[in-house]
C-alpha cells in the first residue's frame, strides 16, 4: 500500500510541479525547467558525455522523478504515523520545507559544477520555491485520493 501512495503522490506532485516550472519559463522566456536544467548539467561534464546527449536528457527526468519520489516517501510516512494531517496546509508546508531543501541543493550542485549551465539564479531560487509548494498541494493531493480511493474499495 505504501508504495501506491508514494507512487500517486510523486507523480501527481511532480508532474505538477514540472508542468508550472515549464509554463513559468515560458511566461517569463528564462529557462526554469529542471530537467532540462539537470540534462545541461550532465552534457557540460564532460566532452565524452557529448555522444549520450538523448539519453542524458532521460536520466535528467529519471532522477527528477526519483527526487520527487524521495520527498513523498518522507511525506507519506509522516502522513501515515499521523505526525500530520494530509491536507492543503500540510502540503504547502512541506512543499516550502522541500523547497528550501531543493534551493540548497541546486545551489551548491551549480557552485561545485565545473561547467555550470547559465540560470539567473535569484529568479530560478524563487521559482523552486513556489514550485516546490505546487508539488507538496499535488503530492498531498495524490496521497488523499489514494486514501480514499482504498477506503470506498473496502467499504463495498
Amino acid at each position: 500500500m505504501e508504495f501506491k501512495k508514494v507512487l500517486s503522490s510523486g507523480i501527481l506532485g511532480t508532474t505538477a510541479m514540472t508542468i508550472f516550472s515549464y509554463v513559468v519559463s515560458e511566461v517569463k522566456r528564462e529557462d526554469f525547467r529542471e530537467p532540462e536544467i539537470m540534462s545541461l548539467l550532465f552534457k557540460n561534464l564532460s566532452i565524452t558525455f557529448l555522444q549520450y546527449g538523448t539519453y542524458l536528457g532521460y536520466l535528467a527526468w529519471i532522477i527528477h522523478y526519483i527526487i520527487g519520489f524521495s520527498f513523498v516517501f518522507i511525506y507519506v510516512k509522516l502522513w501515515d504515523n499521523n505526525k500530520l494531517k494530509p491536507n492543503f496546509i500540510s502540503g504547502i508546508f512541506l512543499g516550502a520545507i522541500t523547497g528550501i531543501i531543493g534551493i540548497i541543493g541546486w545551489y551548491i550542485t551549480l557552485r561545485i559544477h565545473p561547467n555550470p549551465p547559465t540560470v539567473n539564479l535569484r529568479n530560478f531560487f524563487i521559482l523552486l520555491f513556489f514550485a516546490h509548494i505546487v508539488f507538496g498541494i499535488f503530492a498531498t493531493l495524490g496521497y488523499v485520493l489514494i486514501i480514499k480511493k482504498t477506503t470506498d474499495n473496502t467499504e463495498t
